[in-house]
């Protein structure tokens, strides 16, 4: 059974989770030393500063986006539907691996927010 790239049920899901987060951490990494090499914040501000606070904002709709891809597909799982085995699969792993993601993104974006950055 051939599905479309964008269907939840095809297996291109299950790595999506863990791509969000791959993109979501090469940009905060990459960007935290662009901004710290052209316009550092004020090393007195501690971690009360601008880069932080974008940092975090960030960070929480990543978080916020990679919960709700896993809730979705966690829900279409367990839905009364007639989804055959492979489709369930899909849908279970790739859950997870939403929700692992977004585990990973809090715990990598508490370092970014909670730290003085550019020390």
């Amino acid at each position: 059974m051939k599905y479309n790239r964008t269907s939840v049920f095809h297996p291109i899901q299950i790595p999506f989770g863990l791509t969000i987060w791959s993109l979501w951490f090469a940009a905060m990494y990459g960007s935290h030393a662009v901004v710290c090499g052209i316009a550092p914040p004020d090393p007195s501000q501690g971690v009360f500063n601008w880069l932080n606070a974008s940092f975090g904002l960030f960070t929480v709709l990543v978080i916020v986006l990679l919960l709700w891809l896993g809730r979705r597909t966690w829900k279409l799982a367990h839905e009364p539907n007639d989804l055959n085995d492979r489709q369930v699969f899909v849908l279970k792993v790739s859950s997870g691996i939403h929700f692992i993601a977004a585990l990973a993104t809090v715990f990598v974006g508490m370092q970014l927010v909670f730290l003085p950055p550019c020390v």
